[in-house]
C-alpha cells in the first residue's frame, strides 16, 4: 500500500483554492481555526479576534497563490500560522502604541476635538478651571467650529494670529489640567 505524499496533498488543496474552490478554502479555515485560536487566546486575544486574524491570513494566502511567481515551500497550515502570528503581532503593537499615547501627544491640528469624540463632562470640568476667556475661546473653536478670524472679531482681538496664540496658551493650560487628572483613554471616547 502506498502512502500519498503530504506535499502532493497540499499542492492539490492549493490548486483547488487557486481555481476558486470555496469548499477547499472553507476546509482550510476550519482545519486551522483551532491552532490560530489557541495562539491568539494565549496572547491576550479573543475567539472573535482569532477568527478575524485567520480570515485575514487566508486572504493573504489567497492573494499570494494567485501570483504566478509564488511558491509555497511549507504546508499551508504552517504558512497560515506564520501569517496569523505576524498579523496578531502587528495588531498588538498597534494597540500598545495607541494605548501608550500621552495627553501631551495631542496636537490641536492633528486631533481636533469635537463633541462626538470627547467626554463632554470631563472637558467642561477642565474648561471651568482655565478661566472664562480661555473657556470661551476653546469652546468657540472646538465645540462651535468658529474660525480664528471669527473668534478674533467676537472677542476683540487685533487679528486671527493673536486669537490663535491665545488659543494655543489656553489649550496648553487645559492639557496640563487634563494630564494631571486623566489618561488620554479616559478623556477621548
Amino acid at each position: 500500500m502506498s502512502q500519498s505524499n503530504p506535499l502532493d496533498k497540499n499542492s492539490l488543496v492549493l490548486e483547488k483554492i487557486k481555481a476558486g474552490d470555496k469548499a477547499a478554502l472553507l476546509d482550510l479555515y476550519e482545519s486551522n481555526l483551532s491552532m490560530v485560536s489557541n495562539h491568539i487566546l494565549k496572547n491576550n486575544g479573543s475567539r472573535d479576534e482569532a477568527k478575524d486574524i485567520l480570515h485575514d491570513s487566508l486572504i493573504v494566502l489567497w492573494n499570494n497563490i494567485r501570483k504566478p511567481d509564488f511558491k509555497l515551500t511549507s504546508k499551508p497550515s504552517t504558512y497560515i500560522m506564520a501569517v496569523s502570528k505576524n498579523l496578531w503581532l502587528k495588531k498588538l503593537s498597534k494597540a500598545k502604541r495607541e494605548s501608550s499615547k500621552d495627553i501631551t501627544t495631542l496636537n490641536v491640528s492633528d486631533h481636533p476635538l469635537s463633541v462626538h469624540q470627547i467626554d463632554v463632562k470631563k472637558a467642561m470640568l477642565a474648561l471651568d478651571e482655565i478661566g472664562d476667556t480661555c473657556k470661551q475661546i476653546l469652546s468657540k473653536f472646538y465645540f462651535d467650529g468658529f474660525s480664528m478670524k471669527e473668534i478674533a472679531s467676537q472677542m476683540n482681538y487685533a487679528n486671527a494670529d493673536t486669537a490663535k496664540a491665545k488659543k494655543h496658551q489656553c489649550f496648553k493650560r487645559l492639557s496640563e489640567i487634563i494630564k494631571s487628572r486623566y489618561n488620554l483613554t479616559d478623556f477621548l471616547g
